[in-house]
């Protein structure tokens, strides 16, 4: 392809040309102008002119600049090695290197990223000796050895690691009272793929039409996937190209993922440590229950109809505690009462509250009697905690209470 080293130069050429041609004031002026550029843009001129100023641009992995724009730092291409860690990093995501530089010298990386063959560039031309390259430029009566020593300065530059102060630093200890000062650079290439990436995720066609397809209410088979919370950076303001090559070819732009801490729901089912009715239930929420229990209780009446409305609220009380029981159990992964953690809760409560106990509460009653006692102290020591005024009650109320429990029980199995 080294048609498109004749192709570039007259590209070249013809830019040069269209601005100045507009104000030749006459014929002469004009064909001054295209001998000029003929003179100009010849490869056996255009070529030693670009690898003088060649030394005006380094390539690398790593530019300063995104750092500073005033940054000056040795040209760093790191060369690491391929390994399936699991880390976004160097070595493990295939990109080009970047340049930066003066701007006016920007044609000269043009000319060496011009495609040679289908798998070489210019620049590798110069590196491993091609040919066709070779011969093109000897043709032009030109030195080959020489160009190529001036044109590699790009990639290797000088043997010299150097930062600047411009750079962010870190010191990073390794011994006592020993450090390394660590310069932090920018990986533009890392960068650039991620927006690629992003940019092909977002906005390709297939994207497109299945947005337009969810405006309308209609089915796509394949659907679109998005990125939220996504920040978007700016770097060399209205002057990308003072930067580098490859933030040049992004506007400026480049996106940073959310790094947030990820917001958590409070979860609604806790398990208990030591006892369900302490850790899992709270009284106020069955505040006005107990309320409407005392009212009740105050009328020193003793009816049908009193003792139907305070049995709807033990019942409902009850319900609502055997309700919380099962979300306990459905929630929970199945034998997580036997970890060392739960140790100290109540047999009675593990074979309640997990399902791996389902036999065990299928054959024994024995555990059911214990467990209507429990709520029906649970029941009236909240009644007495809530109610300021409470009647103190005894061994009677407690044991009606938890025949009210029981008659619940027996009506609620699928809680069992």
């Amino acid at each position: 392809m080294i048609e498109n080293i004749d192709a570039f130069l007259n590209e070249r050429k013809e830019l040069w040309l269209k601005d100045r041609l507009k104000k030749a004031e006459n014929e002469t002026a004009i064909a001054e102008l295209q001998q000029q550029a003929n003179e100009k843009f010849d490869l056996s001129e255009w070529l030693p002119d670009a690898a003088k100023r060649v030394t005006q641009l380094s390539m690398v992995s790593h530019p300063s600049k995104f750092s500073h724009p005033s940054a000056r730092t040795s040209s760093v291409i790191v060369r690491a090695k391929q390994a399936n860690d699991g880390y976004l990093r160097s070595g493990n995501v295939d990109y080009p290197l970047d340049v930066f530089g003066n701007a006016a010298a920007m044609d000269v990386y043009k000319f060496l990223s011009l495609q040679l063959t289908d798998q070489y560039t210019v620049l590798d031309g110069f590196e491993q000796d091609h040919q066709d390259l070779i011969q093109h430029i000897e043709q032009a009566s030109l030195d080959f050895k020489t160009l190529k020593q001036a044109f590699l300065v790009i990639k290797h530059g000088e043997n010299v690691n150097k930062t600047d102060h411009l750079i962010k630093q870190v010191y990073f200890p390794i011994k006592q009272a020993e450090y390394h000062l660590l310069s932090i650079l920018t990986p533009s290439g890392l960068m650039t793929q991620l927006k690629q990436k992003i940019d092909a995720l977002r906005f390709s066609e297939q994207t497109k039409q299945a947005k337009e397809k969810r405006k309308k209410n209609e089915h796509d088979a394949e659907g679109y996937a998005d990125i939220y919370d996504l920040t978007v950076t700016a770097y060399g303001g209205t002057q990308p190209q003072n930067v580098s090559v490859l933030n040049s070819q992004n506007a400026g732009r480049a996106y940073l993922l959310s790094s947030c801490p990820p917001i958590l729901e409070k979860r609604m089912i806790r398990l208990p440590k030591t006892d369900f009715f302490a850790q899992c239930l709270y009284r106020k929420n069955y505040q006005e229950s107990f309320m409407q229990l005392h009212k009740f209780m105050q009328l020193d009446l003793n009816n049908i109809d009193i003792r139907t409305a305070i049995y709807n609220i033990i019942q409902f009380v009850t319900d609502q505690i055997l309700l919380q029981a099962l979300r306990t159990r459905e929630y929970a992964t199945e034998g997580w009462s036997n970890q060392d953690y739960y140790a100290n809760l109540p047999k009675v409560q593990r074979i309640w509250l997990d399902k791996i106990h389902q036999k065990e509460r299928e054959a024994d009653n024995d555990w059911c009697d214990e467990l209507s006692k429990e709520i029906a102290r649970w029941i009236l020591r909240s009644y007495e905690k809530i109610i300021s005024d409470a009647y103190t009650l005894g061994t009677s109320e407690l044991l009606d209470v938890k025949q009210h429990v029981e008659k619940s029980l027996q009506q609620a199995k699928e809680f069992f």
